[in-house]
């Protein structure tokens, strides 16, 4: 129990440890947690209120990934601190076009705009966080990289879900808009310009061999908790309210014990023991979650699945992280290949969901957490 309490103090007592590093990223991805959790969250239910079904909703997601991978390999050139900057002001203009433009016409030009970002704002903001990360920090650093929104995800979906009701969408899009300009003022005073020039994007994937098929599995994943499940529960929630409690519950639960077990691996680098228990009871919790009915037993259930999810996520992401160098050239290519696993994976979602055969959809996703850590053990003996 002392090492746990040890454990806990040192992150909090003396957060220099870690944030030394990360700071700059870290105050990045704070500044987006804040506006998104405030409105972000919302725009599935948004989008259902105004009578789009699940599969249209899953669309919009669709359509972001699918942006994301025509853009990505054309992309040679970073200016570091130019694409932050751009990056707000997207960010700003998509949840204006969801205050102010018909909301048929929203969904498409939020998605498009949005798209945009995965190279102007998730590319930098994962060069920068990850910069001085090494082999003996990479699952807490990705840890801590998990920590912003979930903590701000305690806080401010309620408020989201107050303004929604009392004001109403535009009220919480607008201000949601305004709340984007203000990251603007660090990125021009805190971020120095840096200027990146990659490898040819047929020679990134060639340096990417091992990493692939992990990847294209980690963006399914990461869809399945960020999308499929919260989609899924619009037929469970009623009212902004009940999603606001909603998303502040998921964003409480496994921050702790995931912060805890990203240190202790960190610390005995035995990634892959953690990954095969951790993947194991979540491809259970997932086969549990269709034959889930009523709505008490579905937060339950959806809690223990995130608990899991929570705390593999670092892990998952340092079991790239310590096979390559983290510069500009791994995350172009990693992001590609995310991204190819979010569209193929969703778009058999929205096939399955259209014929409301939503245990397919989570046979299949609970499948792929099975799979996933005999693949990784298969990977990292190839890359060795």
């Amino acid at each position: 129990m002392n090492k746990y309490i040890n454990a806990i103090r040192n992150i909090v007592v003396a957060p220099e440890l870690y944030f030394s590093r990360i700071k700059t990223g870290f105050f990045l991805l704070l500044f987006y947690s804040v506006c998104a959790n405030f409105s972000s969250s919302f725009i599935p239910f948004y989008f259902k209120e105004q009578g789009y079904s699940l599969p249209w909703i899953i669309l919009l997601y669709i359509i972001i990934a699918f942006v994301g991978i025509i853009f990505i390999p054309f992309m040679r050139y970073f200016s570091v601190r130019t694409y932050l900057l751009i990056s707000f002001l997207i960010f700003s203009s998509a949840l204006a076009s969801l205050a102010f433009l018909p909301y048929f016409i929203s969904l498409y030009v939020y998605a498009f705009l949005i798209s945009l970002n995965l190279i102007f704002f998730w590319l930098p903001l994962n060069y920068l966080f990850f910069l001085k990360s090494s082999k003996n920090t990479n699952a807490v650093d990705s840890s801590l990289y998990m920590v912003a929104p979930g903590l701000i995800a305690m806080i401010l979906p309620l408020l989201g879900a107050a303004v929604a009701d009392s004001f109403g969408y535009t009220w919480l899009f607008g201000l949601a808009a305004l709340l984007y300009l203000f990251p603007i003022i660090f990125v021009h005073k805190k971020i120095v310009e840096e200027k990146i020039t990659t490898i040819s994007f047929k020679e990134g994937v060639r340096n990417f061999k091992g990493l692939k098929t992990i990847t294209l599995l980690e963006g399914a994943l990461q869809y399945f908790s960020g999308i499929v499940v919260v989609v899924y529960s619009l037929l469970f929630l009623k009212t902004n309210l009940e999603m606001g409690y909603f998303l502040s519950y998921l964003g409480l639960l496994g921050f702790v014990i995931g912060m805890l077990l990203s240190r202790y691996s960190d610390k005995n680098q035995k990634r892959k023991n953690s990954i095969f228990i951790l993947f194991l009871l979540m491809s259970l919790s997932i086969f549990i979650l269709p034959f889930v009915k009523e709505s008490f037993y579905w937060f339950i259930a959806v809690g223990i699945f995130s608990v899991i999810y929570t705390i593999s996520s670092p892990l998952r992401l340092a079991v790239s992280l310590d096979v390559r160098v983290t510069d500009m050239n791994f995350w172009k290519i990693r992001e590609f290949f995310l991204n190819v696993g979010r569209v193929v994976i969703l778009l058999l979602t929205i096939i399955l969901f259209t014929f409301k055969q939503y245990f397919f959809v989570f046979a299949f996703f609970g499948l792929i957490a099975l799979a996933y850590p005999f693949l990784v053990s298969y990977k990292l003996k190839e890359i060795k």
